[in-house]
């Protein structure tokens, strides 16, 4: 046995997902490897690497996990066929679950859809391909059969210790000559957010957990591993949820992880986790960042007023978010997080609410925006029963209950999409920022200059500042609008990642949007170019100290 298989699918960073199938394949016999595809593109160098081959791959799969990309994900698989790929070709990711049955009758390019959880399925369809078939007997395949879909039985979710640790080929990602690599410590979700996929997507599953961990001694095990044979410092933990129900469990497992690396002896080390406000109080948090280094925590704040909390399902009372984003400032422990402040239920008042929240806490990086509607959620299937949805299965647009909101929400994107959303997006960037301060203070502690703090967190809140002020002035102008009775034509609606925002006109709209457009432009350039001027201080500070460091040898192989 020794077929060769092409995984396709976002590599900006090193996807799990499908590096965690890479090494199930790869322990089961088979040559594997990921081709990046990280935009459109990307497709005729993809489409080459697979068609221009002496030997093609048995198998292709192709990662669905992201909705909005799925239409390019698609175009590339019709692409393959066009220049007579005749391979297998599978599917898989969150979209490509939930939508198995819909892709398959409209694609006929497609072979199949690993659904859930795949690396058991992925070996096992890799076998079939391999043989010449047949499929239906592969637990967690969705096929064909004629001319109808067969969904096969759902496979179990799997044993998280008895799974190959995720391939590592490649280099990592550094930030100050510092290693990092993505990991996870459990997979699934214990929370049950209207707004989200991913309990949803576990639900789904044979009668299994929605939420497991993995031992402690494999996760201590894989980060030694990782330390030793890629110079790995800085470990993001990607869960769902790194913490467990009861800040106790939590606070045991953080405890029993770090003894389990002391025994390892890895040397200093930094961690990165997400967390829901409620995970968090003192205990937890001075545990996590004195034993296992916490420097960067991403809090799942979502909404600060409590009608945006109920629509979305947090099971987080308002003064929970406060006094998570206390403890952890106390703490000094960076916090960044995003805000969907435009949600199908928001309100004026809403809206205000979470504007003096941005106000209050701008000294954390955050950004904000609308919540999509994502296949699988009960917030979908909400709003598809109310008849407030229009598009189909590759993407759902909706219209916020108000009409005032609504107009404040187009807007508001067509003001703010630079800033929030582009490539460069600075609201993203101030992350990246003062990321690098925390790294300079936690490795470099005899070059760090407190000052480096003080003006990332002036940027951030100049930001967070100014972006309210700004969506108080579209209000305002939407405010007035209305009471003159001057809604008409005028305005144009905008794409945000492939999906539609509604048409709803506002007249004399233009020329404010252009006017004060222009005005967050030129504040996002005097901010960023002040980031840009203390990343330089940073690195020229650091790389003096470490100019004479002796590289790391770098591992080519995954274990």
């Amino acid at each position: 046995m020794n077929g060769r298989v092409v995984l396709v699918g976002p590599e900006e960073e090193e996807n799990l997902s499908l590096r965690y199938l890479t090494a199930a394949l790869e322990r089961a016999g088979f040559v594997a490897c990921i081709l990046p595809f990280n935009s459109g593109d990307d497709l005729p160098r993809v489409l080459g690497a697979v068609v221009d081959r002496r030997a093609p791959p048995i198998l292709v799969g192709v990662s669905l996990a992201f909705q909005w990309r799925a239409k390019d994900c698609l175009a590339l698989v019709m692409a393959l066929r066009d220049r007579g790929y005749a391979g297998h070709i599978t599917a898989g990711g969150h979209f490509g679950t939930f939508a198995a049955e819909d892709l398959l009758a409209d694609f006929p390019e497609l072979d199949s859809i690993c659904r859930h959880e795949a690396e058991a399925t992925i070996v096992e369809l890799a076998r079939a391909v391999d043989a010449g078939g047949p499929f239906e007997h592969i637990a967690g395949l969705a096929v064909r059969d004629g001319g109808s879909v067969v969904m096969n039985p759902v496979r179990r979710p799997q044993d998280l210790a008895a799974l190959a640790w995720p391939d590592r080929r490649g280099e990592p990602p550094v930030c100050l000559g510092h290693r990092m690599a993505p990991l996870v410590g459990s997979r699934g979700c214990h929370a049950d957010c209207a707004f989200c996929c991913i309990a949803a997507w576990h639900a789904l599953a044979d009668g299994g957990p929605r939420f497991r961990t993995r031992p402690v001694a494999d996760i201590a095990d894989e980060m030694a591993w990782l330390k030793r044979e890629r110079g790995i410092d800085i470990f993001v933990f990607h869960d769902d949820n790194f913490f467990l129900p009861g800040h106790q469990r939590s606070l045991d497992r953080i405890d029993a992880l770090a003894d389990a690396l002391d025994a390892r002896d890895l040397g200093p080390i930094a961690t990165v986790v997400k967390a829901r406000p409620t995970d968090v109080t003192a205990e937890v948090f001075t545990a996590l960042r004195d034993r296992l280094g916490c420097i960067r925590v991403f809090l799942g704040i979502e909404n600060a007023s409590a009608q945006g909390l109920r629509t979305l399902r947090r099971r987080v009372a308002e003064h929970e978010n406060h006094e998570a984003l206390r403890i952890l400032d106390e703490l000094g422990i960076y916090v960044c997080f995003n805000m969907l402040i435009f949600e199908p239920d928001a309100t004026m008042e809403g809206l205000e609410t979470n504007l003096k929240f941005m106000e209050r806490y701008g000294d954390n990086p955050l950004n904000f925006g609308r919540v999509e509607l994502y296949a699988g959620t009960t917030l979908l299937a909400r709003m598809q029963a109310e008849g407030r949805c229009r598009g189909d299965y590759f993407g759902w647009d909706y219209d916020l209950a108000s009409p005032e909101m609504q107009r404040v929400f187009r807007l508001a994107m067509s003001c703010f999409y630079p800033r929030n959303f582009a490539g460069d997006a600075l609201a993203n960037r101030l992350q990246t920022t003062r990321f690098d301060v925390e790294v300079a203070r936690h490795f470099h502690p005899d070059v760090h200059d407190e000052a480096w703090l003080v003006e990332a967190k002036r940027l951030s809140r100049q930001l967070a500042r100014d972006s309210a002020a700004a969506l108080r002035e579209i209000v305002e102008f939407v405010t007035r609008s209305l009471s003159q009775k001057q809604c008409g034509t005028g305005f144009q609606p905008v794409r945000f990642q492939g999906i539609g925002i509604g048409s709803t006109p506002v007249r004399g709209a233009k020329p404010f949007v252009n006017e004060l457009s222009q005005r967050l432009r030129r504040t996002e350039r005097e901010i960023g170019d002040a980031a840009g001027r203390l990343e330089e201080t940073i690195q020229t500070a650091v790389g003096r100290r470490c100019r004479h460091a002796r590289p790391l040898e770098m591992a080519a192989a995954s274990p």
